[in-house]
């Protein structure tokens, strides 16, 4: 489905720009931001802006704004999570130490932040602090490739934190992550032990944090 309306949106772009002078057409999407220490990511047009570019019939407009988050996602944000799970991964298999931010060790909270680092991301020390960090996602349906995903006890006091790899759209999805037991690596979602501690979802790519 969503093939379907990025391809009529194209075709319908097309004509637009066909009817317009070329002094009138849009120029190439640009960040508008650049990544710093202090967290602020570039943005790219996301599918839903293009309704400010061309004018859209009402029930395409509806249907975009329905989209799951991770169909909106921007251009440039889908590759800084791309890039980040690139870097996460290069550390799989690397031994949990209590305390540890790496390279070598890592306990949850270390990873994290270890591997934002790497898109110049500064997260908090903390499991606990990381979760009051980026945006709050409100369903696990919505959840992307670099979101950060909480765990605890009875599903209470957040005690763990991972980075989403990979989601299906409708609330699973498999994460990787610093574990007591096994050090780095990847778990699904929908693990016998994981799925009854998950407590939620922050987003810090593209946000402010």
């Amino acid at each position: 489905m969503i093939k379907k309306i990025l391809t009529l949106l194209l075709c319908l772009s097309t004509i637009s720009f066909a009817k317009s002078p070329i002094r009138h057409r849009i120029p190439a999407v640009v960040p508008d931001a650049i990544p710093t220490q202090s967290g602020v990511q570039p943005r790219m047009t996301a599918v839903n802006d293009l309704a400010d570019i061309i004018e859209l019939p009402e029930v395409l407009t509806e249907i975009i704004d329905a989209m799951p988050a991770s169909a909106k996602m921007g251009a440039l944000d889908k590759a800084l999570a791309t890039d980040l799970i690139t870097a996460a991964k290069r550390h799989l298999g690397a031994r949990y130490r209590s305390g540890s931010s790496g390279p070598k060790a890592f306990d949850c909270s270390g990873f994290t932040s270890y591997i934002f680092k790497h898109l110049g991301i500064t997260l908090k020390r903390s499991s606990q602090g990381q979760h009051q960090q980026g945006t709050a996602i409100d369903s696990a349906s919505d959840l992307q490739p670099g979101d950060l995903v909480f765990f605890g006890r009875r599903g209470k006091n957040v005690n763990h934190v991972g980075i989403v790899v990979d989601a299906d759209g409708h609330g699973t999805f498999q994460f990787i992550h610093a574990s007591t037991s096994h050090g780095v690596r990847i778990d699904a979602s929908t693990d016998d032990y994981w799925q009854p501690r998950f407590i939620g979802a922050r987003r810090i790519i593209g946000t402010n944090i």
